[in-house]
C-alpha cells in the first residue's frame, strides 16, 4: 500500500467559522485536528461518518494574520491551528471534516473524458494562486470538476480540482462549449501553465456517499494462528462513544508513523474482514460504543500498535456487499404477507455479514406420506435433549425423545449437530479447535455445572478464541439443561 495520512481538518471548532478573501469570497474555517494540513494534499469529504467526495486537492490555504483581520497564504499549518482553505466544494460546513493523504501510486481515474477547453493565458497571485483564461472546445466544464493539464498530448502532472469557475459576469456552476471562462486552480499544479496547452476534463460517477466509517479501534494484543488469521485485543477510545465495529464489515490497518502531536500513519492492508467478534466474554454480531474487544480478522499483517478501521464500502463501488437474491417462495409463487417489523425474509442475510459456513441441510424437499405417530406428552417432552423444532410429521417417543438421540452419526455430517451437553468425549474431539485438553476440560465443566447454556458458553468456558466459536455454531447445539452456570472466564490473547 502506498497511502499516507497526513492529516485531519474539522470544521466548526475554528475560532472563526469563514472568513472573506477577495477574489474567493467567504472561506470556511476549520481546525487541524491531527496531523498537519499541507497544501497540494488530496483529500476526502467526511461528514455524519460518510465519505462523500474523494480525490479533492488542498489547493488554497490562508490564515488570519496575528492582530488584523487581513489573511496570508501558507503551505503548511500544524496541529491545533486555524485555517481556511479552498477545495472544490462549496458545501463545507460544521461538523464536515477533510481527511488530507497522498497516495503517488493511485492517482484518480482518469479513463473518460468528458470536456476540454484550450488555455489562453495563465495569470498567478500570491494569496489565490494560478488562474487559467480558457475556452471551452467540446464538452462541458464544472465547477469542482476533476482536471488534468495536456501539454503535446501528454499530461503535466497530477489531476487537478477546478476550485472555482468564473464567467464573464462572476462564478459560474459550469461553462458549456464555445463559451469563455476563467478558472481557479490555485497551487494545485505541477507543472507552470502555458497558453495552448488543454485543460482536460474528467468523469467520475455520481454516488450519494462512498463508503460508511464505521469505527476505529487500537490493537493492544495480537495472536497470529497457524491458518494466517489473527485474534486481537482492541481498545475503543472513551472519546468515540458512537464506535461501532460488526461481523463482516472491512478492515483498514493503519501503522502510526509520527510523533504525538504530529500522529502520521501508513495504511498497510486493506480489504481485510472482520470475523468475529467478542464482548463481555461473549462471541457477538456487532460491538458498540467504547471499550476493550476480541476481534478476530482474516489473513493480514497486525502489530500491536496499529489502528483498524472498519468501513463498509457504498452500492456499486468496489468491495461493497453483492446484492442478494430474493429468498426461496414456498410452492413457485411469490411470498405474500406480512413479515415481523425488523425480521429478514427466510433465507435473507444482513448487509457486510459473510455467508453462513460448516455444512447446510441440502436435498429435494420431501414428499409422499410421513410416519404418523402420538404428540410427546409428559415429563419427556421436555427432556435435555429436545430442543427446536421437530420434523414435520415425524412421532417422538419413548426413550428417543433423551440428548443421546441427538448424536448419532458422524459429527458434521449434512444437518447432524453434535450436543455438547452430552456428547462423549471422542465426538468433542472431533469439533473445531478442541483439543484433548479442551475436551478433559468440557466434561469436567459439564459434569460440575450439569451442562452449558449455549454453543458460546461452551466455547468461552474451554477457552476458544472467537473465530473458532463461529467455526463450532455451524457443527454443535446445545441441549436444555435445569441448572446451569457457564462457568465465564476472561477472555485473553
Amino acid at each position: 500500500m502506498t497511502e499516507r495520512r497526513i492529516g485531519l481538518i474539522e470544521f466548526g471548532k475554528a475560532l472563526n467559522d469563514s472568513v472573506s478573501v477577495p477574489g474567493l469570497g467567504e472561506l470556511p474555517g476549520g481546525q487541524v485536528s491531527a496531523g498537519r494540513a499541507t497544501r497540494g494534499a488530496r483529500a476526502r469529504l467526511i461528514r455524519n461518518d460518510r465519505v462523500l467526495a474523494d480525490n479533492l486537492r488542498l489547493g488554497i490555504m490562508v490564515r488570519k494574520k496575528f492582530f488584523s483581520s487581513e489573511v496570508e497564504p501558507v503551505s503548511e499549518v500544524g496541529f491545533l491551528k486555524d485555517i481556511f482553505v479552498v477545495v472544490g466544494r462549496r458545501d463545507l460546513g460544521n461538523g464536515d471534516a477533510l481527511e488530507l493523504y497522498s497516495d503517488e501510486e493511485a492517482p484518480p481515474d482518469t479513463s473518460r473524458q468528458v470536456g476540454q477547453a484550450q488555455v489562453h493565458a495563465p495569470y498567478f497571485d500570491e494569496i489565490t494562486g494560478v488562474r487559467l483564461q480558457v475556452q471551452q472546445r467540446g464538452g462541458v466544464l464544472r465547477d469542482g470538476a476533476l482536471v488534468g493539464l495536456v501539454r503535446g498530448g501528454r499530461g503535466g502532472g497530477q489531476p487537478m480540482r477546478v476550485l472555482k469557475l468564473f464567467g464573464p459576469a462572476g462564478p459560474v456552476p459550469e461553462l458549456p462549449a464555445g463559451q469563455h471562462g476563467t478558472v481557479l486552480l490555485g497551487f494545485q499544479c505541477e507543472v507552470q501553465p502555458m497558453a495552448g496547452d488543454a485543460l482536460v476534463a474528467f468523469d467520475e460517477p455520481e454516488l450519494e456517499y462512498l463508503e460508511h466509517r464505521e469505527g476505529v479501534a487500537v490493537t493492544h494484543g495480537v495472536n497470529h494462528l497457524p491458518d494466517g488469521t489473527v485474534v486481537a485485543a482492541v481498545e475503543v477510545p472513551d472519546v468515540l462513544k458512537g464506535n461501532r465495529l460488526s461481523v463482516g464489515s472491512l478492515v483498514r490497518v493503519l501503522r502510526p508513523a509520527g510523533t504525538t502531536f504530529n500522529e502520521r500513519s501508513t495504511v498497510v492492508a486493506t480489504g481485510v474482514r472482520i470475523t468475529s467478534l467478542a464482548q463481555h466474554n461473549m462471541a457477538v454480531p456487532v460491538a458498540s460504543g467504547t471499550g476493550v474487544f476480541t476481534v478476530g480478522l482474516s489473513r493480514t499483517d497486525l502489530r500491536e500498535g496499529d489502528t483498524i478501521e472498519a468501513h463498509i464500502p457504498a452500492p456499486g463501488t468496489p468491495g461493497a456487499p453483492p446484492v442478494l437474491a430474493p429468498p426461496p417462495t414456498l410452492g413457485g409463487g411469490p411470498m405474500t404477507g406480512p413479515t415481523p417489523m425488523g425480521a429478514a425474509p427466510m433465507g435473507a442475510m444482513p448487509p457486510g455479514f459473510p455467508p453462513p459456513t460448516g455444512p447446510q441441510p441440502t436435498g429435494p424437499a420431501l414428499t409422499g406420506p410421513q410416519p404418523i405417530g402420538p404428540a410427546v406428552t409428559g415429563p419427556q417432552a421436555a427432556g435435555p435433549g429436545v430442543t427446536g423444532p421437530q420434523p414435520t410429521g415425524a412421532a417422538v417417543s419413548g426413550p428417543q425423545a433423551t440428548g443421546a438421540a441427538l448424536t448419532g452419526g458422524a459429527p458434521g455430517s449434512s444437518g447432524q449437530l453434535t450436543d455438547l451437553n452430552t456428547a462423549p468425549p471422542p465426538d468433542l474431539a472431533r469439533l473445531p479447535g478442541m483439543t484433548p485438553q479442551r475436551v478433559a476440560a468440557a466434561v469436567e465443566l459439564r459434569r460440575r455445572q450439569g451442562g452449558f447454556a449455549d454453543v458460546e458458553a461452551f466455547g468461552v468456558a474451554v477457552g476458544l478464541q472467537p473465530h473458532e466459536i463461529v467455526r463450532l455454531r455451524a457443527r454443535a447445539t446445545t441441549s436444555r439443561i435445569q441448572h446451569h452456570n457457564t462457568g465465564v472466564r476472561q477472555l485473553d490473547i
